[in-house]
């Protein structure tokens, strides 16, 4: 498939997987490396190194105008998957966030895992976001996407349990797609919309980006 052209401010489902569709987390410490290295590449511009970043002293440097690159609304991590949704806030902001991050995580997990060649299946695929009620529809999908898993729940491998208010989550905007839920009717709550109602096909599939993603 080809990508959409990326637009400053437009909305995008973004989805890669493992090359040969091999597993891209091993134990729970690739998890916390592949949001660590989230956090760190979708800001412009960077510290020196992102090992200063792990050790805190990038918190400890002020950083001049610094930028997202991207906004962060939803992911989900799987074992060979993943899935974000994302805004660009400048002009080429996704492409090059998700370069950055995705070589950096590839060096990290060849060294740790003592494997060489590329992790990914190539590049990532993509596709636009075209209204409101498809940006709601992908942010359940992606949310709802654990459930594939035996022995596994919502909140696991993805943002979802800050929408819960959980915890605070340090770069995912959980505010944006909240505020077109009731905070006050459970019946009416983001949570209520995932974890009762099934995700629409017929709004979905237009979304999807590989029919065996999954």
């Amino acid at each position: 498939m080809t990508n959409p052209y990326f637009t400053t401010g437009n909305y995008y489902h973004i989805y890669n997987r493992g090359v040969e569709k091999r597993n891209i987390f091993i134990n729970k410490r690739d998890y916390q490396q592949f949001l660590l290295t989230m956090d760190f590449y979708h800001k412009t511009p960077l510290p020196a190194k992102l090992s200063d970043f792990k050790r805190g002293i990038e918190k400890a440097k002020k950083i001049e105008n610094q930028i997202d690159l991207v906004e962060i609304y939803s992911y989900c991590l799987m074992p060979n998957h993943f899935h974000f949704l994302l805004k660009q806030n400048v002009d080429d902001g996704i492409t090059n966030f998700l370069r950055k991050f995705a070589n950096s995580y590839t060096r990290y997990f060849n060294t740790k895992h003592e494997r060489i060649g590329p992790l990914f299946q190539g590049t990532f695929k993509a596709k636009i976001i075209e209204n409101d009620e498809y940006l709601l529809q992908v942010s359940k999908y992606i949310h709802r996407n654990p459930l594939k898993l035996s022995n596994s729940n919502l909140r696991s491998y993805s943002s979802y349990k800050y929408y819960l208010h959980e915890d605070e989550h340090p770069f995912c905007n959980t505010e944006f797609i909240l505020s077109y839920f009731s905070k006050t009717n459970p019946n009416l709550s983001y949570q209520s919309f995932v974890e009762e109602t099934e995700v629409e096909d017929s709004v979905i599939h237009k979304l999807l980006i590989d029919p065996e993603e999954d």
